[in-house]
Parts: structure tokens; sequence; C-alpha cells
């Protein structure tokens, strides 16, 4: 699965594609098709964590103590929602299913937050953490040599926790599993799905390290990027996710997953899918499954 190399579709009329591109071509024709859509999502993206920058002002300012990561891990109430209306519509997007970007997102933002402002905190305080780990190992392995194994420890489950990423808030916004079944699923995908899972990386941190590198220059990207990557991560991840995640929910019950029907589009704005997202899982399982759900 991913960018560099075919997935396998699901459903009927898998050979009515009305552009049967390799992956990587696919991936930048549905990019540049809804360029406009994607610069959109990204201020609306911006606009959600207003909240969230004011905090890094207060830092600008050199206010730091304590109380200072304490409100930084309590914002992350309000990223991991912004996160979820974010990767939905952008789960459509690379779906080619129809999309409306302002009420699609703040749909997925209400939905989605109990579990997005969960995974937020989780994230603002996995940040706090590896901030004061890494580099307090780092110093500590310049005077004895025991300390490089807490310090590369720490490096790998960065690097872990951030491939698993790639799917955490497309399954938030894709399934009814908990929070906990989430992270085991997001962390068995990253192993399993590893090549999918290392190119959204090398990609990503190299076009992080250029913004830095070009910073002030690189302000402009803001207008790019999120959307960029994440319609990255759901393009290659979002496959994959369906295939090991949801298609095995239903085989599971012999049940049928719902159908893909691809239709010819008119225009940019039309669904190559004609699918109803929010029933590939149902929203209420049967009760006698509500132990053993997805795995």
């Amino acid at each position: 699965m991913g960018l560099f190399s075919n997935y396998e579709k699901v459903g009927k009329g898998v050979t009515k594609d009305p552009d049967n591109k390799i992956a990587l071509f696919r991936f930048f024709d549905i990019y540049l098709n809804h360029l406009s859509k994607l610069i959109a999502l990204n201020f609306i993206f911006l606009l959600a964590l207003l909240p969230f920058a004011g905090i890094m002002f207060v830092e600008y300012l050199g206010v730091g103590n304590i109380g200072y990561y304490v409100i930084f891990v309590l914002l992350g109430a309000f990223v991991g929602p912004a996160l979820c209306g974010f990767m939905k519509v952008l789960r459509n997007i690379s779906c080619r299913r129809p999309v409306f970007i302002w009420s699609d997102f703040w749909k997925a933002f209400r939905s989605n937050f109990k579990q997005g402002a969960v995974m937020g905190m989780i994230d603002m305080f996995f940040i706090v953490a590896m901030s004061f780990a890494i580099p307090l190992y780092w110093s500590f392995a310049a005077e004895n040599s025991f300390f490089n194994i807490p310090f590369i420890i720490c490096i790998v489950t960065a690097f872990i926790f951030i491939m698993m990423h790639f799917y955490i808030y497309l399954m938030i916004v894709s399934t009814t599993l908990n929070l906990w079944q989430i992270l085991k699923n997001a962390l068995y995908l990253t192993a399993i799905e590893i090549k999918t899972s290392v190119i959204n990386l090398i990609t990503t941190v190299v076009i992080v390290a250029a913004a830095i590198l070009l910073f002030p220059w690189s302000v402009i990207l803001l207008l790019i990027v999120p959307s960029f990557l994440g319609l990255l991560y759901a393009f290659n991840c979002f496959p994959a996710i369906r295939n090991r995640v949801i298609k095995p929910y239903y085989d599971e019950r012999g049940e049928e997953m719902p159908d893909i029907r691809y239709t010819q589009p008119d225009d940019d704005d039309e669904a190559v899918f004609v699918d109803t997202p929010e029933t590939e899982i149902p929203q209420e399982p049967p009760k006698k499954t509500k132990k053993k759900r997805i795995r």
C-alpha cells in the first residue's frame, strides 16, 4: 500500500476507475484537482488552533513555568478535535468523495470531540515529556555512555509514536473503536505497513526540515504543507485501515462491507466514489459483540 505501490481496491466497479494511474500520479492528480479546497482547509484548521496559538504567544513573551506546561497539555483538547476534522475532510478527498470543507470539518470536530480531546492531550503530554527526556539523556550520555541506552529508547519511541499518528486520527473518524483499541491498531498498522509508515515519516521530516531551514520565508508554506502531508497520510494509510481494520470487522460477522461504486465525474467537485463514510462501521455495535470488536 502507499504512494509508491498499488493497493488492493475493494467493492464493486473497480475496473471502472476513470484514471487507472500508478499511485504517485493518482495522488498528485487528487492533490492538484482539489488544491483550492486544500488551501481553504488549511485556513479552517489554523482557525481552529487559535486557542492553542495563544499559549505559543505567551511562550514568545518569555513567561515559562510549570503552569505553562500544564496549560500546554490541556490545550491539546483543542488540537485533537481540530485534527479529527482535518483528517476527516482529507480522508474524503483522498477517496474522491463529495466534501463540504466548512461543514464537514466542524461536524467531525464536534462528533469526535471526546476522543480527539483525550488524544490531543496525550500528544501534548508526550511532546512535553520528550522535550525534557531527550536533551536530559543526551547531556548525561556525554558523561556516562550508559545513558545512551535511554536516549536511544526515547528517540525510537518518538519516531514510533509519530508514525502511529499516520493512522490514529484516521481511525478516530472512521471507526467506533475506543481509544485504547485505536492506539493498539495504530501500533499494529505502523509495524505491518512499515514501508508506508517510513515513506510518510521521511517525507514529513524532509519537508519540516526544509521549512525550518528556510524560516521565516517558509511561513508561506503554512498555506500548503499541512493539507499536503495530511492528504499524503490519508491516501497512503486509509486503504490499510479499510483492509486490515474495517473489512475484518464485517468479515468476522459474515456481513458485506459497503460497496464502493465508481462513477465518471463531470467536474472536479463530483465524487468518483458514491459511498456513505458513516456506514462503514455501525454506530451501535451489537451488544453480544461489545467486548470484542475490531481487532
